[in-house]
């Protein structure tokens, strides 16, 4: 529909979210010719204006290409600052922009804080068309299916609002459709944002079936009422009110629609078979089709690029040509490793056969042995051999290092062709998980250890989780601490690190912002006779200080500035009554 444009436009530049978007994406799309009082009153008409908010939200979520990116703006607010992550890629001088963020060397003007700006309203925009205009008031009385469909649209925009809460404190609470008047003000801070967001996802709860079980993959593409409750809790842990989050979340667990996949199912999270698992709160849905029937180009529609940006082996810096395991593409830029610290912790708390580990990182040694290289022919059996020790044709090329890096990969998110996750310009078949069975427990246990609570079902929770793992360390008193580790390494790369370390007070590994980052290299490539890692710390412009001579005092998370990001400086300079973060 292209009506009410110049209201739309006005709503939209107000909270500066119109860069990045194209203006046909700001209307319902034309049915027609049909008026704009006509429309938004049959139940089609309600799953149409729905369909286009999870459209929005999803596309946006994954690509804001006219703003510069090549990522997903939602992948990078909630990764890119974490301690756990290294960023690689060619070295120093490759995704410098993406290092500043992660180092906290930026302003209100970075793409890493103005692009997830944008993308979170422009999703509240289109749930506000859905939430304002199916009402009893508008249209008398509201059929089921236009109660559930603005279900949906609040318990989306109670996400949104929970995101920009988690990283701003008090975005502007907008709830209808601006005019040019509007400059909506501050929220008065961030615990009314949180009781906001819990309050609108009860409300949109009421409205919502639940998942029709943990096989139900509608319920797991389609918010329903274990996702407005999870996010519920989730909001009420950040406003510190723990009996409450506890209450909510317990709601979700004690539903049966979800289950965690077994062990020998981890290697597929996050990937093509693993869409809509018995795991799955909410993801959006992808379904694989050159063109989906919504109109949006399946390039823009799950994490666009992330996998090949930032977690597939680099084929330049290793042996590429010669790859021929299935496991994992070889061919992406590597822009994120995981941290050696990370990779350590993580397997002094598993175990090396732990199928956690297994399935979220791989070691330089496996890579070399266990997966198949050309030299190996056809029948190719894991394991070092003599042969496989001086072959010059596997490892990391003649020439080349891996920077950012002590001898360990990203398994977890990268590209598994076996797993059916076929690639098509950085895009694989893979659902955009965002939140899944695994955090609601661990919120629980959360819950319950603020309570103080030992035992019961919030060990019972973390016990799950741990025993999933197969993890060797298995509690048998409920901590903080050991959720704090179970948090950490259950949820890597999803989204929550640097988030739960501010809100835990625990940023000091945040204030290193790594100050040195090591380089990867072969011994074999270095005069030696066979492979062995090489970690160096000074090579060119890669030595152990090359950040603290760039950055100085600069460096690091910096207390009363860094646990909020700024506004946007676009949206100060288009609203007088948005008032800065402190510290910027």
């Amino acid at each position: 529909m292209k009506t009410n444009k110049y209201l739309l436009l006005v709503a939209a530049s107000a909270l500066a979210i119109t860069t990045g978007c194209d203006q046909d994406e700001l209307d319902i799309q034309q049915k027609g010719v049909v008026d704009f009082a006509d429309f938004y009153k049959t139940d089609a008409d309600a799953e149409s204006a729905v369909t286009i908010a999870y459209a929005t939200t999803q596309k946006r979520f994954s690509h804001n290409e006219t703003n510069g990116y090549n990522y997903g703006p939602y992948f990078g607010l909630t990764n890119f600052q974490s301690d756990d992550i290294w960023f690689g890629g060619t070295g120093t001088d490759d995704a410098v922009e993406q290092r500043e963020f992660h180092h906290f060397i930026f302003n209100a003007d970075h793409i890493d804080v103005l692009g997830p700006y944008e993308v979170l309203y422009a999703s509240i925009l289109k749930c506000n068309y859905v939430i304002t205009n199916f009402t009893e008031e508008r249209l008398g009385t509201l059929s089921d299916v236009q109660k559930k469909c603005v279900a949906e649209a609040r318990a989306l925009r109670a996400f949104d609002y929970l995101t920009l809460g988690i990283y701003w404190g008090t975005p502007p609470i907008v709830e209808t459709i601006l005019t040019v008047e509007d400059k909506p003000a501050n929220a008065e801070s961030q615990e009314y944002v949180m009781q906001w967001v819990a309050d609108q996802a009860q409300m949109a709860a009421d409205d919502l079936p639940w998942r029709d079980g943990p096989g139900d993959y509608e319920g797991a593409v389609r918010i329903t009422k274990g996702f407005a409750l999870a996010i519920k809790g989730k909001a009420l842990l950040w406003k510190g009110d723990y009996a409450g989050a506890k209450a909510a979340l317990a709601e979700v667990i004690n539903s049966g629609n979800y289950a965690l996949v077994p062990s020998d199912k981890m290697v597929t999270i996050g990937h093509a078979d693993g869409k809509g698992s018995s795991e799955a709160v909410f993801e959006f849905n992808y379904d694989g089709n050159a063109l989906s029937s919504d109109g949006y180009d399946r390039y823009d529609r799950a994490g666009w690029n992330d996998h090949n940006t930032f977690c597939m082996f680099r084929g330049g810096l290793m042996n590429g040509p010669n790859w021929k395991d299935e496991r994992a593409y070889v061919g992406g830029w590597e822009w994120l490793n995981p941290a050696g610290p990370f990779c350590e912790a993580l397997i002094e708390n598993d175990g090396m056969e732990s199928a956690r580990r297994q399935a979220w990182i791989k070691t330089y040694e496996e890579i070399l042995y266990d997966y198949q290289w050309s030299s190996d022919g056809d029948n190719f059996t894991p394991g070092k051999t003599a042969e496989k020790a001086k072959d010059t044709k596997r490892g990391i090329a003649s020439g080349q290092r891996v920077y950012a890096n002590t001898g360990y990969f990203q398994y977890k998110l990268g590209a598994h062709p076996c797993q059916g996750d076929q690639l098509a310009d950085g895009q694989p078949n893979r659902n955009a998980s965002i939140m899944r069975y695994a955090e609601v427990l661990l919120m629980y246990a959360e819950a319950c250890a603020q309570l103080g609570e030992t035992s019961g079902d919030g060990l019972k929770a973390l016990n799950d989780i741990q025993n999933r793992a197969q993890s060797k360390t298995v509690s048998t008193a409920l901590s903080l601490d050991a959720v704090k580790k179970e948090k950490r390494f259950e949820l890597w790369m999803e989204g929550g690190r640097f988030a739960d370390l501010v809100r835990w007070g625990d940023v000091e590994s945040l204030e290193k912002a790594d100050a040195w980052l090591p380089t990867l290299d072969d011994k074999i490539n270095n005069g030696g006779t066979e492979h062995e890692k090489m970690v160096m710390e000074d090579i060119k412009d890669m030595e152990a200080d090359f950040y603290v001579r760039l950055y100085g005092d600069q460096l690091g998370f910096k207390k009363g500035k860094h646990e909020l990001l700024p506004f946007p400086q676009r949206a100060i300079d288009l609203n007088s009554n948005l008032k800065q973060n402190p510290g910027w």
